[in-house]
């Protein structure tokens, strides 16, 4: 959980740092990437820009309320956690917005943390993997049954998908990459790969390789499977 990307969108200076301190006090060690904001103009910018995880989400600002944020972000790629001080928008944020949570001010350090606890238990499994683009200083989102194959390259990790010819860069191990990773749709076939196996056209038992057909291209791709993973390949295509 330590490379979490934090966005919080409060009107209020004090409120902003007051929930930046007590992520800092409850997490001392952490790795977060928080982005402070002032408005839901702004916040809307840093989510399309940084593509959080989590979004701390005031409702009662003078531009515009919390609430008009979701008509102008995807908001599949981010849980949001509304801070107010106003217990009457319970309703129409758990009924209406579907939140992940709500927090009320002045806030609680127990409740706060509970919300990443339940984060770290819901996000186990995401159908979806955020990439650092570092030529456009954004993140990248990939959606998990786009990616073909992931190829070790030392302490990074190189994905590839059916919609982008350029590699991407993960800098996470594969074996900790495979551990994010759904094990009914990836299977490691080698120390260096692990491959979707719903991408696969066929294996070629004699040779020890997977197929696989990429769009638009004439060309197959050949992953390697070692001795370790040939049994268990094997018997996926009997």
């Amino acid at each position: 959980m330590n490379n979490l990307v934090l966005v919080i969108i409060d009107d209020e200076p004090k409120a902003r740092e007051v929930l930046k301190g007590y992520i800092n006090i409850l997490f001392p060690n952490n790795r977060f990437e928080l982005i402070l904001c002032n408005s839901v103009k702004e916040g809307t910018l840093a989510i399309e820009t940084y593509l959080p995880d989590l979004v701390f989400l005031d409702i009662e600002m003078p531009e515009a309320n919390g609430f008009e944020l979701f008509s102008k972000v995807n908001k599949d790629s981010f849980e949001v956690v509304f801070v107010t001080a106003y217990s009457q928008f319970l309703e129409k944020s758990v009924n209406e917005i579907g939140c992940f949570g709500y927090l009320q001010k002045p806030l609680e350090r127990e409740k706060l943390l509970k919300i990443f606890e339940r984060y770290q238990e819901k996000n186990t499994h995401k159908n979806y993997l955020k990439l650092a683009n570092t030529s456009q200083s954004k993140r990248t989102l990939i959606k998990l049954e786009e990616v073909m194959f992931c190829k070790a390259d030392d302490n990074y990790s190189e994905i590839y998908t059916t919609t982008d010819k350029t590699k991407h860069i993960l800098s996470k191990t594969l074996g900790d990459l495979e551990k994010k990773l759904p094990q009914q749709l990836f299977q490691r076939v080698h120390r260096s790969y692990i491959v979707n196996m719903s991408h696969v056209s066929y294996f070629e038992k004699d040779k020890n390789l997977l197929v696989i057909h990429q769009p638009n291209e004439t060309e197959a791709v050949k992953i390697p499977v070692s001795t370790k993973y040939k049994e268990a390949i094997r018997q996926l295509f009997l």
